[in-house]
């Protein structure tokens, strides 16, 4: 009867660890990625915050390129125009408070066929479990 206890202790522990690891990062910042990566400006918009930023870091320039969640949704519209749009993908999570720090590795096809890719760091800052504010670093080719 302990054995079974415990076996069943050492099961629940082992679950319990292993889903914690199956969901890396900050379901706000997966869920607005895979909208993005599925082309769906619904889900997008609904994870905005009302006063969102899209803000762009080149070495030490800094410049916000679109404000306001109309403004930022009807623009991801006609970027979503484009067959050949990247997919992202997330990695390198780092989660500080409000702040959510990635690795966003875009992934494209050139008209040659030629498989390519680039990785930027991308912070995310969060207000009320909403998009306030992504900070975009200069990509670089992998």
């Amino acid at each position: 009867m302990i054995k079974l206890y415990f076996l069943s202790i050492f099961t629940l522990i082992l679950t319990a660890c292993s889903q914690a690891t199956v969901q890396p990062g900050h379901p706000v910042i997966a869920a607005y990625s895979n909208a993005y990566n599925e082309k769906d400006i619904t889900t997008m918009r609904a994870l905005m915050h009302k006063d969102i930023e899209w803000v762009g870091v080149t070495g030490s320039d800094i410049e916000v390129h679109m404000s306001g969640k109309e403004t930022l949704a009807k623009e991801m519209e006609i970027w979503f125009e484009n067959p050949k749009l990247p997919k992202g993908a997330l990695r390198d999570w780092s989660i500080n408070g409000n702040m959510v720090a990635v690795t966003e590795t875009a992934y494209w096809t050139t008209n040659d066929g030629e498989e390519k890719s680039q990785s930027a760091l991308t912070v995310y800052e969060l207000k009320d479990d909403l998009v306030r504010r992504v900070y975009y670093f200069e990509a670089v080719p992998d």
